[in-house]
């Protein structure tokens, strides 16, 4: 339900921006021609081209521009003439090319976001299938965790860790090191977690060794935590009577 949601509700504002696009390509057409060659109402073409970058589709950018200048000769001729036909001619191929340029970047950062978004589902299908406990925190928030993180925290869904903060689930004696660690490996540090005491949810205490880095994350800034659970053998005897 909850995903017949989500494409509901993009294929809505897949709308919304093409018709936000094709109203003001028309408004800015019906402008240009009835506007003396002098004054560049074409620059205006800059705005739907830039709402392309929400379109789905790659090569959107490309595609608009080309339109674009098509529109863009066709009012040359159509327009009330006011200034010399050639330095006319000269403004609006220097927009040309501006257009064009603008169309090229626009889709490379497309493809920069979709390859990023790429890499995010495939770094989530390995860290699915790994042993260790794998899990992100941005913002003071924990938003993702890997099944073997919910059972490192005895957690039996993903909701009973997301949202809080990791170092609710540390060991009071050893939350001010570890919130040092994380504040480091947000600036870039790779960090070791060493044997460390994890609160989990139903208040038995375990030992963890870990790893702090930084990755991006639905594109900001966020902490990956690894953790592995120290046998009773490796951690060695218990001080406790």
């Amino acid at each position: 339900m909850a995903a017949f949601t989500t494409t509901r509700m993009r294929e809505e504002n897949f709308l919304k921006i093409i018709m936000v696009i094709v109203i003001s390509t028309i408004l800015i057409f019906y402008t240009d021609i009835i506007t003396p060659l002098g004054f560049a109402v074409w620059i205006l073409y800059f705005i739907p081209l830039v709402l392309t970058l929400y379109l789905q589709w790659k090569f959107a950018p490309i595609v608009a521009a080309g339109f674009f200048l098509i529109l863009l000769a066709i009012s040359y001729f159509l327009s009330p003439r006011d200034i010399l036909e050639i330095f006319a001619l000269i403004n609006r191929l220097f927009f040309s090319a501006m257009l064009i340029v603008t169309a090229i970047l626009i889709t490379r950062y497309k493809q920069s976001i979709e390859d990023l978004h790429k890499s995010e589902r495939k770094y989530r299908h390995l860290t699915d299938w790994s042993p260790d406990a794998i899990m992100v925190q941005q913002e003071g928030k924990i938003v993702y965790t890997n099944p073997a993180g919910q059972r490192l925290f005895w957690a039996s869904t993903n909701e009973e860790l997301l949202g809080k903060n990791i170092i609710n689930l540390i060991s009071p004696d050893e939350r001010k090191n570890i919130n040092q660690k994380l504040d480091q490996a947000l600036l870039g540090a790779k960090m070791q977690i060493p044997q460390t005491n994890l609160v989990r949810l139903d208040g038995r205490r375990v030992s963890v060794e870990g790893w702090l880095g930084e990755i991006i994350w639905d594109g900001k800034n966020a902490v990956q935590i690894i953790l592995r659970e120290i046998s009773d053998a490796k951690a060695g005897p218990s001080s406790s009577p």
